[in-house]
C-alpha cells in the first residue's frame, strides 16, 4: 500500500475512533448509536478517500478504458520528455530543429487528448508507434553520437535521423487530423443549420 494509503487509513480510524468515544463518553448516547455513528463515519470517509482518475481535470472514472487512456498518457509523457532532452543536447542543429518539431507536434496531441481522453483509444498508434519509435531513433542517434561515431559514418547517420523524424512528424499531423475530423464535420452541420435557418428568416 503507497504511503499516502497508509495516511488516509490512519486519518480516517481515528476520526471514527474520535467519534464514537465523543458520542459514548461526551454526549452519553448509548452503545449501539455510538458504533453506528463510528462505523457510517468511517465508510463515509473511506468513500471520500478513494482516488478519482482525472486527465487535465476531467474525470474519466465512467470511462471503459480508463486504465488504458491514463497508462498511454503517463507512456506518452515519458516519450516526450525523453525527445525534448535529446533535442536540447544535441550539437546538430538540424536534429535539434526537427526533434522540436516532433516535440511540439506530440505535444499538440498529448494536449488535446487530455481534453478528450475518450479519444485516446483513437490515438493509440499515435502513443504505441509514433512517439515510441521517434524516442527509440532518438536515443539511438544520441548514444552513437555520444560514443564518437566515425566521421565518415555521422552524416550519413544524422539524415537518416532526420528522414526518420519528418516521416513521423508527417504521421502524427495525419493522426491529429482523424482526431479532430468529427469535430470539423459537427462544425460544418452547424454551419449549414445556420444557413438553412437564415434562407428561413429572410424568406
Amino acid at each position: 500500500m503507497k504511503k499516502d494509503n497508509w495516511v488516509q487509513v490512519i486519518i480516517t480510524l481515528l476520526v471514527s475512533i474520535a467519534v464514537f468515544v465523543i458520542t459514548l463518553i461526551v454526549l452519553h448516547w448509548t452503545l449501539g448509536v455510538a458504533v453506528l455513528l463510528s462505523l457510517g463515519c468511517y465508510v463515509s470517509l473511506s468513500f471520500l478517500f478513494i482516488p478519482v482518475s482525472r486527465i487535465g481535470g476531467v474525470n474519466i472514472e465512467h470511462l471503459k478504458n480508463s486504465a488504458e487512456i491514463m497508462t498511454l498518457l503517463e507512456e506518452g509523457e515519458k516519450d516526450l520528455a525523453s525527445i525534448k532532452k535529446i533535442a536540447g543536447a544535441s550539437k546538430d542543429n538540424r536534429v535539434k530543429a526537427q526533434a522540436l518539431d516532433l516535440y511540439q507536434e506530440g505535444e499538440k496531441i498529448t494536449g488535446y487528448i487530455k481534453k478528450n481522453p475518450a479519444k485516446a483509444v483513437m490515438a493509440r498508434r499515435f502513443f504505441h508507434y509514433y512517439l515510441d519509435k521517434a524516442n527509440d531513433i532518438l536515443t539511438k542517434y544520441h548514444n552513437l553520437i555520444s560514443a564518437g561515431i566515425e566521421t565518415e559514418r555521422l552524416e550519413s547517420l544524422t539524415e537518416k535521423t532526420l528522414s526518420a523524424m519528418k516521416s513521423i512528424v508527417r504521421g502524427m499531423t495525419l493522426q491529429f487530423s482523424r482526431l479532430i475530423s468529427s469535430e470539423v464535420i459537427d462544425i460544418e452541420a452547424d454551419v449549414k443549420l445556420l444557413e438553412s435557418t437564415l434562407k428561413m428568416e429572410d424568406s
